[in-house]
């Protein structure tokens, strides 16, 4: 985003005597590496809002306002990781496999990956809402604003998409590359 000469002199001014202070605040809530990230989206919202920031002292109380809503965001985001981390952690049953079965996994998640990649938008938000989120149709229907017999239908349907794309990267996957350069090589 460019602006002009004097929104570029007004955000510089504003950067320069108030860096500091937004930095100490998010570093007091946040991890080091956490807080640089909450400071520089702070100042990427002051950019961008370049127009409302207030003049004079009121720009500071502004920008706490702002820094305190992006420390809450990202606690909330780390809060969620942390139950999503203690909730998969809590379904593992079987002890510890050797890494053999880690790089077969991860080739399994890539793939499930890869599949969702495929889908529709609306059909990745809904399956991870249902499946990552854990939450139920009413609820799901409730965020997307539909019904949750809508949800259910969508639900089933992008299960079957998910599925035909797992079925055509297995597919795709066990047909040799080497007999296909053969092929080459041989004309």
């Amino acid at each position: 985003m460019t602006g002009t000469p004097s929104t570029d002199a007004r955000f510089r001014a504003l950067f320069n005597a108030h860096h500091r202070t937004i930095h100490a605040y998010c570093l007091r809530r946040l991890p080091t590496e956490d807080a640089n990230d909450a400071v520089s989206e702070v100042f990427l919202v002051a950019w961008r809002r370049n127009s409302d920031v207030p003049v004079g002292d009121e720009a500071l109380m502004w920008l706490y306002g702002v820094a305190r809503n992006v420390v809450r965001n990202r606690q909330r985001a780390t809060r969620r990781q942390d139950r999503l981390v203690a909730r998969t952690g809590s379904m593992a049953t079987e002890p510890q496999q050797g890494p053999e079965t880690m790089v077969i996994r991860n080739e399994e998640h890539a793939e499930v990956l890869g599949a969702m990649e495929s889908l529709k938008e609306a059909e990745q938000e809904l399956l991870g809402l249902k499946v990552w989120e854990g939450l139920s149709n009413d609820a799901i229907g409730t965020i997307l604003g539909i019904s949750h017999r809508a949800v259910e239908g969508r639900y089933g349907r992008a299960l079957k998409k998910l599925s035909k794309q797992l079925e055509r990267g297995r597919s795709a996957s066990q047909r040799s590359p080497f007999s296909a350069e053969r092929g080459e090589a041989t004309t």
